[in-house]
């Protein structure tokens, strides 16, 4: 399990295109999505810890759905990251290692190397982005949104990341 500090000033919604395109970060419209959500906010900045770890590192070995995930870290002292984590993560994340494979949707599974930010789910509707996951592909940076329904499992091997409450560890 890594841990990773972040601390990132407030700044206006309106500024999430700019910062994201001074940063070189691509996103997909699911992403946009939840950006224009009224429960996806970037007023009150992000300090915290974030602990990132697969689901097998967390006894998850054979993969879960959300619901088991958040249930999970809960039992380890963890909780969901608030909707806006994964975009002061990516902001701050620029040393991901890159995906093996360049492709970006259609696998109906989490991608090669990416890293799914568990955080709070904004609308209880499966057509509706449950959040955000990054990559790295061929040395571009993305923070993508992602769909799913409540059935939906993730591989063990899969990487998340969460809100982390014990203790504060590298800074990026």
């Amino acid at each position: 399990m890594e841990l990773v500090s972040l601390n990132f000033a407030p700044f206006p919604k309106e500024l999430i295109s700019k910062k994201l395109e001074e940063s070189g970060i691509h996103i997909n419209r699911y992403a946009e999505i939840l950006f224009l959500h009224g429960g996806f906010s970037t007023e009150g900045g992000y300090e915290g810890t974030l602990a990132i770890a697969s689901l097998r590192e967390i006894g998850l070995e054979d993969g879960a759905a959300l619901s088991e995930i958040s249930a999970r870290i809960a039992e380890l002292g963890f909780k969901p990251c608030g909707a806006s984590a994964g975009l002061f993560l990516r902001l701050a994340w620029a040393e991901q290692a890159q995906s093996k494979n360049s492709v970006l949707s259609g696998t109906h599974s989490a991608p090669d190397g990416a890293v799914t930010v568990l955080s709070e789910i904004l609308e209880n509707d499966n057509s509706f982005p449950k959040g955000l996951y990054l990559r790295n592909v061929e040395g571009r940076l993305w923070l993508r949104g992602y769909v799913c329904d409540d059935e939906y499992r993730f591989s063990g091997d899969d990487v998340f990341a969460f809100e982390n409450n014990k203790h504060k560890d590298k800074e990026i």
